[in-house]
């Protein structure tokens, strides 16, 4: 009965949230080198009719800017390039129906543009660069070009519970556009106090205070992406570069949740998402601020 108010009055809430990644607190800046996404989103009231094929019903929007660099971030010429300049600007959409806090289905859209000026990602890297680290800008002499972009995903949530504390658990989604055509698998070990799938997104199904977390790894197969080798369709990459269609990361993180706020600190290591990558591996850190209301 505890548990069934505590789920109940999580379903009222609502969040806003601030989530980012970023190689900068590592002492570098290359590939994906900074993702910045601003979060809201809100969830139904629980069903109680058996006749649902779900108890939780969850909206979630975000606005968010991908920028990607190569390592040689001042050079002009392509051809000692290792990874292409692009950036990616869009806004996403999300539903998700759970019908317990440990298994959940979902789908969502994300429609945006490429383009260094497009996306205005040559703006706020070499504004950020110049006014708050006192560098020099990068060049942007070669960007994949201005796009308009559409993607739709299919995502599948689940947890097995191993122990009162740890739980074995699953994020896999497939997504499909002009912007990335990729299937993704996110496994891993969750451990500590936290109730249902707090680290696959901001989950509104079971809230409350305490600390877990993760311990697991990424394994995602591209058959597209244009941020890394422009139109699947016609050539227009001013780039020779090759994609990999393999790629991986290694994460682990916590997430702290005091209400009405929540902190994720995640650490992802990735393998090569070019096969020119001058360095092999790409470290980055995600950390996630939300508040619930």
């Amino acid at each position: 009965m505890l548990l069934i108010g505590v789920l109940s009055k999580a379903t009222a809430q609502q969040y806003i949230g601030l989530n980012v990644d970023n190689d900068l607190y590592f002492g570098i800046d290359r590939y994906y080198s900074s993702g910045i996404f601003l979060e809201y989103g809100k969830q139904r009231e629980l069903l109680n009719d058996s006749l649902y094929r779900y108890n939780w019903v969850s909206r979630h929007w975000t606005l968010g800017q991908e920028i990607n660099t190569p390592a040689l971030r001042l050079i002009e010429d392509k051809s000692r390039m290792d990874y292409p300049y692009n950036g990616w600007l869009f806004l996403g959409f999300e539903e998700n129906r759970f019908k317990t806090p440990d298994f959940g289905y979902g789908w969502g859209m994300q429609v945006g543009t490429t383009g260094a000026n497009a996306s205005l990602a040559k703006f706020f890297q070499n504004t950020y660069h110049i006014y708050i680290l006192n560098l020099e800008p990068l060049s942007w002499a070669t960007a994949l070009p201005q796009a308009f972009h559409l993607n739709a995903k299919a995502l599948l949530f689940w947890g097995k519970a191993l122990s009162s504390k740890v739980k074995w658990v699953g994020r896999h989604q497939l997504q499909t556009g002009s912007f990335r055509t990729t299937a993704q698998s996110r496994v891993g070990l969750q451990l500590g106090s936290l109730p249902g799938l707090p680290f696959f997104g901001n989950r509104l199904e079971a809230i409350q205070n305490g600390l877990s977390f993760f311990l697991g790894s990424m394994l995602e197969y591209s058959l597209h992406d244009y941020s890394l080798s422009g139109s699947l369709i016609r050539q227009n990459s001013p780039f020779t570069l090759e994609a990999a269609s393999l790629r991986s990361h290694y994460q682990v993180g916590f997430i702290g949740f005091y209400q009405p706020w929540k902190i994720q600190v995640l650490l992802n290591n990735s393998s090569p998402y070019m096969t020119t990558q001058k360095y092999r591996r790409h470290p980055f850190l995600n950390i996630t601020l939300s508040y619930l209301f």
